[in-house]
């Protein structure tokens, strides 16, 4: 009679090599450590200082740790690239599926912490992208530009049809603001890439502290044409016009000489974010390609759709705030 005993497991996983990763950590110069992680050493140090302690894991009987190190570099090679996680997992001397669980580890990690980085600026750091905007594109009191970008992702296996843009693909989409200095100051990520940039803006934070007069300082303003005008945010024809939110004069006819100067002005100061998003797709290039990652959405999508509404809402103090910055403009130029 044969008797069964128990298989004892004399290792949890097969040995791998690091030695790639070694190599880069300790031979590469910083000129090779950029062209993989897309970030200098002094940049990698300072987030890995940062989130360490929620990637730190314990030793088991089984195997070693993967260090908070190598777990932040395997997601920045990530998403600096376009390799196969398989790849990925060989070079760095883990498993493709522990690249995976390490990806969305470490980013939700760093998503925790982006609200003591990514905010809007304020005192004189405010009044310094005000002065860059005005000096470099002639645009007053402009405190950054809005627009939103979509990021391809593999379709979810529930409402895909909710994640096919409209030049055909499955997204999400991230609406943004920058700053004079290509800057993020406010980010949201998560929308369908179905929904409209309007939607997307009318439910996320900005919006709700631009209405409450919450997003700037009370005692930002400054007098142009004898009236005081506070901090705005510049955005295409997608945005409503609001008291701190400019965008260009709608070509229903023939515009005038002012309206034309004022779109002028507006568009090349409002280049900024889409130039911003070019950059970041640039360097991050798997933000520009497919995110081979099955998408869990965490994003609560309204019944309700006013789009047409939203988009076509012009406040009075909007109106007016744009007519006194077209005046300016025409005076000036």
């Amino acid at each position: 009679m044969a008797i069964n005993t128990p298989r004892i497991r004399s290792e949890w996983m097969h040995p791998r090599s690091n030695v790639w990763f070694d190599m880069v950590d300790n031979e590469y110069d910083d000129e090779l450590w950029y062209v993989n992680f897309r970030v200098t050493r002094q940049t990698f140090d300072f987030v890995l200082n940062t989130v360490k302690d929620d990637l730190i894991h314990e030793n088991t009987v089984m195997r070693e740790a993967i260090s908070a190190k190598r777990r932040l570099a395997i997601t920045l090679y990530f998403v600096s690239s376009t390799a196969e996680y398989k790849t990925i997992g060989n070079l760095f001397g883990v498993s493709r599926s522990f690249v995976c669980m390490c990806i969305r580890e470490v980013c939700s990690v760093i998503t925790k912490g982006l609200s003591k980085f990514i905010k809007f600026p304020r005192g004189q750091q405010l009044w310094q992208v005000i002065d860059d905007y005005e000096s470099r594109w002639g645009f007053p009191m402009c405190a950054g530009a809005i627009d939103g970008t979509h990021i391809p992702i593999i379709a979810p296996t529930e409402s895909r049809t909710e994640y096919v843009n409209r030049k055909g693909f499955h997204s999400i989409i991230m609406q943004a603001v920058v700053d004079s200095n290509y800057l993020f100051r406010d980010v949201v990520v998560g929308w369908p890439g179905s929904v409209h940039d309007a939607r997307v803006f009318s439910n996320s934070a900005i919006f709700r502290k631009g209405n409450e007069g919450k997003l700037f300082p009370s005692n930002f303003s400054r007098e142009i044409n004898g009236e005081d005008i506070s901090p705005v945010i510049l955005a295409d024809p997608a945005y409503p016009l609001l008291s701190w939110l400019m965008k260009g004069f709608y070509a229903k006819g023939d515009l005038s000489r002012k309206e034309r100067l004022f779109n002028y002005r507006l568009s090349r100061a409002r280049m900024t974010v889409e130039n911003t998003f070019g950059r970041w797709k640039g360097r991050f290039i798997r933000f520009g390609k497919r995110v081979d990652m099955e998408w869990q959405n965490e994003v609560a999508v309204p019944a309700d759709d006013d789009v047409e509404d939203i988009q076509e809402s012009e406040e009075t103090d909007g109106l007016d705030i744009r007519a006194i910055l077209a005046d300016y403009f025409a005076q000036k130029y």
